[in-house]
């Protein structure tokens, strides 16, 4: 720059003004981008989030509409089925202690939910031949019947070559054909009875302090549910907020000397006088 003139120098210095204004045109221009895209992306974010909010709380003003009136228009009904299958409960029972000559009245809840026991049932049965390994009492497994050779000279005996000893010289295990009865059976069923639906139903109240729809009791009795069940529920409880009252202390706040009155007592300051 020391070897040109100054015309060339200003030219020098004009041209580098000009780039150095265009570089901070496209640095402003790349950070106004980034920041276009920061709340373009920050914008789609939120709106996924206001979504989100918003079907929570669309979901939310649904159901909290539908709650008084469906939650009690369904524990009312269902009450009313316990109440009325524990009538019918009690009714077997008591007749079945009164006239216990006559047939059995089987319960209506086992009817419906319990499961009575299945005995086992017999398809077919055929007898069969297979291979045991001598000294076992099980045959042998039925991709292995058909490796054992029986022998020429007493067909029920028979030997089991194992893939080890098949192609060279080596000790075989004896086999003997013995009878076997197949049975194909379908597998018993034990009864199964649930728990009674007056102990284990459960339909909370609605409302604070009000009644219980039903409760579940495990060692409840039909007679007893039948009782709790028959009787009327209590409407809403209003809400009662008696008045009473409190003794709370008051701590002492601590009181300032006056002016004039010195903490010993007596009126002005106190002056100590120490004798020389």
């Amino acid at each position: 720059m020391l070897d040109v003139s100054p015309e060339a120098l200003e030219k020098l210095l004009a041209e580098k003004a000009i780039a150095t204004v265009r570089l901070d045109r496209a640095e402003a221009l790349v950070l106004a981008l980034t920041q276009r895209l920061a709340m373009a992306r920050d914008a789609d974010a939120r709106a996924a989030r206001q979504a989100i909010h918003d079907d929570a709380a669309a979901k939310c003003e649904a159901i909290r509409s539908r709650l008084p009136i469906e939650y009690a228009h369904h524990a009312l009904a269902l009450r009313s089925l316990v109440r009325d299958l524990a009538e019918a409960e009690a009714a077997r029972i008591r007749a079945m202690k009164e006239a216990p000559e006559l047939p059995v009245i089987p319960s209506p809840e086992d009817v419906v939910r319990g499961l009575d026991a299945v005995p086992e049932e017999i398809l077919d049965r055929e007898e069969i031949e297979l291979w045991v390994l001598d000294g076992r009492s099980d045959p042998l497994p039925d991709d292995r019947q058909s490796d054992v050779t029986s022998s020429a000279m007493d067909r029920s005996k028979g030997k089991l070559f194992t893939p080890s000893t098949q192609h060279v010289y080596g000790p075989a295990l004896s086999c003997t054909l013995r009878r076997f009865t197949r049975i194909r059976y379908r597998e018993a069923v034990a009864a199964s009875n649930l728990d009674r639906l007056h102990r284990t139903v459960n339909l909370p109240t609605l409302f604070a302090y009000g009644d219980d729809f039903v409760t579940s009791e495990p060692f409840r009795e039909v007679d007893t549910t039948l009782a709790y069940l028959s009787r009327e529920m209590r409407p809403r409880p209003g809400l009662k907020r008696d008045v009473k009252q409190r003794l709370e202390p008051v701590a002492a706040k601590p009181t300032e000397p006056d002016a004039g009155t010195s903490r010993w007592g007596g009126t002005g300051p106190r002056r100590l006088e120490i004798a020389a």
